[in-house]
């Protein structure tokens, strides 16, 4: 009884942004951002549009409550990177935390000659081009998943749950390949997927336990000893991954493999969400699965095909949605005071619906990208900042890899479906999203 009356005095106290940001505004020349304190994390769940809807009401820039604590939303691609240009100093990425597996954490949340050092050897290793050498491999890996699963389906109703870990192992097998230059079913292969099942057996954890600990050490221990303590040793392919050009430069420390192994992690997650996407509006647009089968390129990455029209047109309507930053000290931007411990969402997916750039914005159209893309005012999926993701090139190249795969062998066929839900860190398509891989006709295969 005491508890219960103990948590209901807790909830109706102001949280520590809000408070503080009452307070400040009091002393503070600027105005806080206009908006009512409304609880944002639970009108979004009801209307995907509502952050939309309320910029176009108060403006661009705009304060709400999210999960009790204050939140300001700017939108507007140009805005949102003048904002990080000129407050980046006073700013901190939000991810999990790491600080239990690894020294000096996430690249992302560093700063300063430790960000560029980290950053730039990053950059060195991944090259986007070596899923040019794996593409043979990688595609046949691809296939025969996706034929085990429409084999395995049968006469019964395709479930989402059998969907979903089919692309989770997909999207695993592609990132292990590029990051460690594993290929699938080798021995080292097997075990650290093992690994990373028992790291997030459903999805990404955000709080770290003692099993993400034990999983994290495990695959840690598998890296190093099969690439990084004796690299005469390493499997063919190896060198030609991120891992391995990182051992060619020099000594890996925890640091860099930490980061590694938990950029893999965050990908699974992403990369199968990306997958299910995809999927979905293969199923959606018959017409545009003929089109995506019968394209045919040499180079499965960038370079103005449909299937990377196909991709880049999915990132802007589901999968590119904000970047979240913490407020570390006071900041006055565009006339408004943006208090200390406030959180900052800077509104990608918003943006991606400009009328002005995206003919008819809501409609799932590939032709807003052909024959050319959106400038970077226009249309940021993987970021703004010097902390843009540097793996975007590389997800586009998967995603190809995997639309031709699908598309070229089977019809996809929606079985269940439903209005999009608002998953633990992104939007999803429809809980009950399934479909049916059905055989293509010989006469419409692609070889």
């Amino acid at each position: 009884m005491l508890e219960s009356l103990s948590a209901r005095i807790r909830k109706q106290l102001p949280r520590k942004s809000v408070a503080y940001a009452r307070a400040r505004s009091l002393f503070s020349r600027h105005p806080l951002p206009p908006g009512e304190l409304v609880p944002l994390d639970e009108l979004e769940k009801s209307d995907r549009c509502y952050l939309l809807h309320r910029g176009q009401e108060v403006g661009p820039i705009f304060k709400a409550l999210c999960w009790g604590d204050l939140w300001v939303c700017i939108q507007g691609i140009q805005r949102c990177r003048r904002f990080l240009k000129e407050h980046g100093d006073h700013l901190q990425p939000t991810t999990i935390s790491v600080s239990s597996l690894f020294p000096k954490g996430f690249i992302r949340q560093m700063s300063g000659d430790v960000h560029r050092q980290y950053r730039q050897a990053l950059a060195r290793a991944i090259r986007p081009a070596d899923l040019t050498g794996m593409e043979g491999e990688l595609s046949e890996f691809i296939r025969r998943e996706l034929a085990a699963y429409a084999t395995a389906q049968g006469a019964a109703a395709p479930t989402a749950d059998a969907y979903i870990a089919t692309l989770n192992k997909i999207g695993s097998a592609l990132l292990i390949r590029a990051f460690y230059g594993v290929s699938p079913g080798s021995e080292a292969f097997d075990r650290i997927l093992a690994g990373y099942r028992n790291l997030g057996p459903f999805g990404l954890v955000w709080n770290i336990g003692d099993r993400q600990r034990e999983a994290f050490s495990e695959i840690r221990e598998l890296l190093l000893t099969h690439l990084v303590r004796d690299p005469s040793r390493r499997p063919p392919g190896a060198r030609e991954s991120i891992l391995g050009r990182l051992v060619d430069e020099g000594p890996v420390d925890d640091t860099m493999l930490g980061n590694l192994i938990y950029m893999v992690e965050m990908g699974r997650y992403d990369t199968y969400s990306l997958f299910r996407w995809l999927t979905k509006y293969v199923g959606d647009h018959p017409a545009m699965a003929e089109r995506l089968a019968r394209e045919t390129v040499t180079d499965p990455g960038i370079g103005g095909s449909f299937a990377e029209a196909f991709v880049l047109e999915t990132l802007r309507t589901d999968k590119s949605e904000r970047l979240i930053r913490k407020v570390l000290d006071d900041v006055v931007f565009e006339g408004y005071l943006i208090p200390r411990h406030a959180t900052v969402r800077l509104c990608l997916w918003e943006a991606h619906k400009d009328p002005d750039v995206f003919a008819h914005p809501f409609q799932f159209d590939p032709e807003h990208f052909l024959p050319s893309s959106p400038g970077n005012d226009e249309f940021a999926p993987f970021g703004l900042d010097q902390h843009v993701c540097p793996l975007g090139d590389m997800a586009i190249r998967m995603s190809i890899l995997f639309l031709r795969a699908l598309t070229t062998r089977h019809r996809v066929v929606p079985a269940a479906d439903g209005l999009p839900v608002l998953g633990p860190y992104h939007w999803e398509p429809a809980s009950r999203f399934a479909v049916r891989l059905e055989p293509r006709t010989p006469s419409a295969t692609v070889r």
